[in-house]
Parts: C-alpha cells; structure tokens; sequence
C-alpha cells in the first residue's frame, strides 16, 4: 500500500512508474477452450532463474547475468515467489529462499501479502456489485458511505465522488497509505479509518482536489471503497471478495482475513524491514482491507489474473460481463482502468498492479491478448529492484518481444578523489526528513542508502557523477569546493531532487 521509496525521493505522483513493466504481443495461439486456466502445463518450464540482469549493463560486460540467489543476497531479499503464465496456463510455480531470519524455506504454498495488488480484486468484486444493481457506477456515492465526515470538502456538487473515480484514482482523494498495525495490538474499524480516529494511524479520508480533474494515487479511495461494498450489501470484506472473486476464478489459497487466522499464519511468510532485518511480529496486519488486506500466492494470484485476461479475451466471462469487462479496461487519465495499470497507449495491450505494504513487496503483469504474464511476490521491504530483475528475465526466457535489453552505461574506475567527493550524508531540500548516505563498502565500492533502508551499488561515470547500475538512479556533484561534494543532484529517471551535505 505504501509508495515505492524512490517515489518519495522523486517527488513523482505516478506508483507504478517506478517499475519498468515488461511487454509483449504475439499471434494467437490457437489454445483450446477447455484447457483449465489453474491448471500446471506438462512442458517443462523455461529456466529464467540464472539468468538475471541488472537494470543498467556495464560497458564491458553487457552479457553478465546472475543467479537468482546472488540478486536475492545482493538486495537482501530472503525469499521470492513466483508463477508464470504461458498461453493461459500456469507453467510454471517456484519458490526461492527461506522466511526471514533463515527460517524454514518457503514453498509455492506460503502466503505473502500483496499489498496494493488487493486493489485489483476489489476493482473486481465492486463491478460484479455494480452488475448485480447494489452499487452505482457514476454516481456520487459520498451520500452512502455511513459516519464518513468527509473533512475539508469543497468540491462543487457537479463533479461527483464516483465509484468509478475512486477505481482509476481520479476522485480526488488524499493518498492515505496504510503503515500496518504491529500483532496484537488494537485495530481501527473501518469508520475510525475513515475519519482519522484512534486507534487508526492514518490521517482521515479527505476530497482535496476537484474529483474528475486529475489522476493522483490514493489507497483512501479503496477505503471508501470498503465502505460502500459494505454498506450495500452488509456483508463482512473477506466473505464478498470470497464470493465475488475467489470462487469464480478457482482461487483455493487467498484470503482478505485481518489478522491471519492460526492455521494460516503458519503458513504465512515472515519479512524483513526496510533496513533489511527481520521485522518483530513477522509481518503486520493490515485492516484497510480493500486497499492492501489480501494475503495469497503467485499460484493462486496467477489464477485471478488468467480468469480476468480470459475475459479480456472474450473467451468466457467467469469474473465479469462483457460490459463490465470493457469498462474495466477502459483507459482513464495516466493510461490507468479501473483497478490497475493498463501501460502506454502505442504499446501491446495488458494490465498490471504492483503491491507494497511494510514487508512485502509483489506485482503482477498481464498481456491478454498472447495470454502471457507472471506474478512475483517477495516478503521483503526493498523487494522491488529483484522483483523487476525476475520479470526482465521471465521476458527473456518466454521471449516477450517489447522485453528491451538494457541500457549500457560505460564506468570509470572508482579514485579516491571521487569517493571524497562523494561520501558523507545528505538531506533533500523539498523532503527535509529524507536523508541518505553515500558510504564505502568492505571492498571499497560505493554504495547509496537512505537512512534506515538498504541501498545499492554505485559506480563513478565520471569524476563527478555517478550512476547505479541496480536502477536508474544517478548523483551528480553540482558544488564541489575543497574536494567535498556540497550539493548533488538525485535523479531517478523520471524527476529530480537536489539534496545538500549534512555532515
């Protein structure tokens, strides 16, 4: 549920930018219709696990590749999770590594929490409501959300709150993202949530922006979501997701149940924080069910995503009608549908979410149309660099044709002149509470991180700018009197931060 931490450095308002989403449009393969879509292919899988690669090639070693072992290491990563998805089959289901702390090692079994990747369920299980008559779709629905204050409203009355608007985040809404609740201690009711009210510790659902005008994120959106489902059908979250999504996809291992009941708690993985170790209580629960609530699988997930991509593809209408499905995938402001990602517009159809609560990190991609994709799920904070490396080389392996090599950055070797320029801790001046460090590691090399969290590698493109071949990200030293870099300049591809030495 929480943005991606280079979204807070950057300033940038889109979630799902931060991930390069992989590609893909082949011809029709002619697959029969009575393949079951939960169903593991007999073919063997195609290896993609030792074949990882960086987001940035080196010059010089621009065929380097790496176990799926080294990258878990490398980014602190104690396990990952992954399902693929071949012509409307699950071909492929695979577990790598252990709970956090060197636990027991997990299996395709265990559940991770998929954080915002819950959204797309509820997208899901509110259109069928909208099918069986209980909820409007572009209708102002602020009059049915009961105990909800509705703070700091201004808006005009013609430009109504609608579910719609709340599905594709151009409601208005503030962002909300939910921090979780250590085990055992007190949950909020959804109304507490709304309103911003002990023991809720989170700040009340408001409308700030013109409903309509502009597409901006927000998690509390799928709050009042939660609230309307409820409302019109006074049912519990986990028994309407249960009956609206899990059943008719065949989903066997899911569940929105806040907190974990015992039998499935001991199934469940157990994470590391943003600093990379174990996190106390395992993991924590979330109550904002319809927004981050949803634990499960890749297989189960996988499962989901094939029965939705099957009605994408006409080929049955086991989730939604054929009318819901259109306006599902219709595309609103940031090429974004109702309830997910739908990509470029010149680019090959599919959809996508990706998933961050305190923990865990996971997405999901779709290309209906070939009926390709894959699901990856990791029980760490900082998963999403290795979540992208696993996705780039599942595209590889099942030769997605939009899967781009990936740039080449040439280096310069690393001196002591660049790594005085560049070492010391760093405060950015539109986000004053964020810091980072530049440091040197046990081999000498460099390495960013902002304060409390892992970080990743960084090499000298010339003396005085450095980029991250882990990501996009660069440093570029603008004030470098007496050797020291004063100022740099943060980017991370889609936006810039200027942040001033503290040390």
């Amino acid at each position: 549920m929480r943005k991606r931490p280079d979204k807070a450095l950057t300033g940038r308002g889109r979630k799902a930018s931060a991930v390069k989403f992989l590609a893909v449009a082949l011809a029709g393969l002619g697959l029969s219709s009575h393949l079951a879509a939960n169903s593991v292919a007999p073919a063997a899988p195609r290896a993609f696990d030792n074949n990882l690669r960086r987001s940035i090639a080196v010059q010089g070693q621009e065929q380097a590749r790496f176990r799926i072992s080294e990258r878990m290491n490398h980014y602190r990563v104690p396990a990952v999770s992954v399902a693929i998805i071949e012509g409307c089959r699950i071909v492929d289901a695979r577990a790598f590594g252990r709970n956090a702390g060197g636990g027991s090692a997990i299996t395709s079994s265990t559940l991770f929490q998929a954080g915002s990747i819950s959204k797309t369920v509820t997208a899901v299980a509110a259109l069928k409501l909208v099918e069986e008559g209980r909820l409007p779709l572009d209708s102002d629905v602020r009059p049915l959300v009961k105990n909800w204050l509705v703070k700091g409203d201004t808006t005009p009355p013609t430009e109504p709150v609608t579910l719609r608007r709340l599905l594709n985040h151009t409601a208005g809404l503030n962002q909300v993202e939910g921090k979780g609740y250590a085990r055992g201690t007190p949950l909020p009711t959804l109304t507490q949530i709304l309103n911003g009210e002990p023991p809720a510790n989170t700040a009340p659902i408001q409308v700030e922006r013109v409903p309509g005008s502009e597409w901006v994120y927000s998690s509390g959106g799928y709050y009042v979501v939660q609230a309307l489902m409820a409302g019109a059908t006074g049912e519990s979250f986990p028994r309407l997701t249960e009956r609206l999504a899990f059943r008719p996809a065949r989903m066997t291992e899911s569940t929105f149940a806040q907190p974990l009941d015992s039998v499935r708690s001991r199934r469940a993985a157990s994470a590391v924080g943003p600093d990379g170790l174990p996190m106390s209580g395992d993991w924590r629960v979330n109550p904002e069910l319809a927004a981050g609530g949803l634990w499960t699988t890749p297989r189960d997930l996988a499962r989901f995503v094939i029965a939705l991509a099957r009605d994408v593809r006409g080929d049955s209408h086991r989730l939604l009608s054929p009318h819901s499905t259109r306006e599902m995938m219709s595309r609103g402001l940031k090429d974004w549908g109702l309830g997910f990602d739908l990509g470029p517009k010149d680019g090959p159809r599919r959809f996508g979410h990706t998933g961050h609560n305190v923990g865990f990190v996971s997405e999901f991609v779709m290309y209906p149309d070939s009926c390709q994709g894959a699901v990856v799920m990791t029980n760490a904070d900082q998963g999403g660099w290795l979540v992208t490396e696993i996705l780039r080389a599942i595209g590889d392996a099942y030769s997605w044709p939009d899967n781009q090599p990936s740039p080449v950055q040439a280096a310069v070797p690393l001196t002591e002149a660049i790594a005085k320029r560049f070492v010391g801790t760093y405060r950015l001046r539109d986000f004053p509470t964020e810091r980072f460090t530049v440091s040197r590691k046990p081999d000498g090399s460099l390495y960013w991180a902002r304060v409390g969290y892992i970080g990743r590698d960084l090499l000298p493109e010339h003396t005085g700018r450095l980029f991250s071949p882990d990501s996009r990200m660069t440093l570029e030293a603008i004030d470098a009197a007496a050797g020291k870099a004063a100022t740099l300049e943060l980017s991370f591809g889609g936006g810039k931060n200027i942040a001033d030495r503290t040390d």
